[in-house]
């Protein structure tokens, strides 16, 4: 049973919805009076009204939505939240910008998970809707239910006594999960109308979601759309995501294999000539294919999944902006931005303004001269730092939570772990080994000169495309 928050972030969906219902009986009812005859009139007035106060409804709430975000464009008022996780060791901004359009449809999400699932895990995201706020609004705040949900539906290992559930199979699984309970309502009533009578029929949004395992020091992100997550690390870049376009090879091969085109408007291509990105929330007039799985729709809510380590030295920062952000930046565009400012001490919510101010276009005469007139949203986390460096052994030295590669090992025995990945378990002993965790969850002691750091660069866990092709 839904519980009251979750009844409250379902609200306005549920208002469009009973709308819908309303007048789909309202019609009812009358055909049958004018055919029939049988309903008594009471039924009718109850109908009528009952429309009547739906639509009302609807109406206010339209009305405060434009009264609330009315206004002249650009729209440089940076709206900003702050905060602290991890018991306050872990500070964050999220800052957001309606810029050049009407109404401000992007949203974020910053929260530690349930501690009973994932001791120590933040989830940290944006959500860039289109066609009004409301998936984005949804999203941002059942997201994390949904991810505990995927994470508690996963099947126990009863062979392995300290069996936990997987945050990347969690989070791969949570956003079509979502996607599923959007189609079908919180009671799953949606599923006996009509598609085109459904709320989200044209409206949707993208989600880039990245979840810090801080106690495995690895950022698990999840991505479908063209918002984007980026690790900055000493000023550099280090890409979280990628985008998903309709002129992308797997993506378009998935768009006309579902009976869809791939149709380019002005400067962009779009899916039947409308959507410019090929994977979102929402969006089921793209997703109306009678005989084919959602996962092969032309619009599909099945992310691509990355992990990524990040090594606590030097200090590193998480970014997740939506796409207003990349319209005339690039990746290392925003690193260059936001990581000299975070040198000299600039508070996080300052950036992330100054951020937003950079990246939307400039006016002339009460038009855009250039790229960036999208909403601009842009959260940022300030990874934990150690207080000292770390251990050197033989020149080298490395991260308790580091992921390496093993190499080197001459031993007829041993030869097998070359190449094999491994944690750090703990910090250098005075023999100049560590002891490493492999991946069956065996712990061995390995010589500095036999561990070196692979390409920090995003492994990808899983690709829609592969499903769909």
């Amino acid at each position: 049973m839904p519980t009251m928050s979750t009844m409250m972030a379902w609200a306005p969906f549920l208002c469009s919805s009973m709308t819908r219902v309303c007048i789909i009986i309202n019609v009812v009812v009358w055909l049958e009076r004018r055919l029939f005859g049988y309903i008594v009139s009471e039924v009718g007035s109850f109908a009528i009204y009952s429309a009547l106060l739906f639509v009302g409804i609807a109406c206010v709430r339209t009305a405060l939505g434009s009264l609330t975000q009315a206004g002249p464009t650009p729209d440089m008022e940076v709206h900003s939240e702050v905060g602290k996780l991890r018991e306050d060791s872990v500070p964050w901004a999220a800052c957001g910008m309606r810029g050049w359009r009407p109404a401000m449809e992007d949203a974020h999400i910053v929260e530690m998970l349930d501690a009973s699932v994932f001791p120590d895990v933040a989830l940290c995201g944006v959500l860039d809707g289109h066609g009004g706020y409301q998936v984005s609004a949804l999203a941002s705040k059942v997201l994390a239910q949904q991810v505990i949900a995927s994470a508690r539906a996963q099947p126990r290992d009863s062979s392995k006594p300290d069996w936990k559930p997987s945050l990347a199979e969690a989070l791969e699984n949570s956003l079509p999960n979502l996607d599923a309970q959007m189609r079908s309502g919180p009671f799953g009533y949606e599923r006996l109308l009509p598609l085109m009578m459904h709320p989200f029929f044209h409206e949707g949004s993208t989600a880039c979601i990245a979840a810090v395992d801080f106690a495995r020091q690895e950022i698990v992100t999840a991505n479908i759309g063209d918002s984007r997550g980026i690790l900055i690390r000493n000023g550099k870049a280090i890409a979280l995501s990628e985008d998903h376009k309709p002129e992308d090879a797997r993506e378009r091969r998935r768009i006309e294999n579902a009976g869809g085109r791939v149709i380019k408007v002005g400067p962009c291509w779009r899916v039947d000539g409308n959507l410019n990105l090929s994977r979102a929330l929402g969006d089921f007039h793209l997703k109306d294919h009678p005989t084919l799985p959602p996962e092969k729709q032309k619009v599909s809510a099945f992310p691509d999944v990355t992990r990524t380590p990040y090594l606590e030295w030097p200090q590193e920062l998480l970014v997740m902006g939506c796409d207003g952000l990349f319209e005339r930046k690039e990746n290392q565009d925003i690193a260059d931005i936001v990581w000299p400012r975070f040198q000299k001490g600039m508070p996080l919510e300052q950036i992330g303004q100054e951020l937003l101010h950079l990246c939307c276009a400039k006016s002339c005469r009460g038009q855009p001269m250039e790229m960036g007139t999208d909403n601009e949203t842009a959260v940022i986390v300030k990874l934990p730092s150690r207080k000292a460096a770390p251990s050197e052994a033989n020149g080298k030295c490395f991260l308790v939570g580091e992921n390496v590669t093993v190499h080197g090992l001459s031993a007829e025995a041993a030869q097998d772990l070359n190449g094999q990945s491994v944690m750090i378990e703990g910090a250098c002993k005075e023999d100049g080994r560590y002891d490493v965790r492999f991946n069956d969850g065996t712990v061995k002691s390995i010589k500095v000169a036999n561990l070196q750091r692979p390409v920090q660069e995003p492994v990808k866990v899983s690709q829609d495309a592969s499903k769909a092709d």
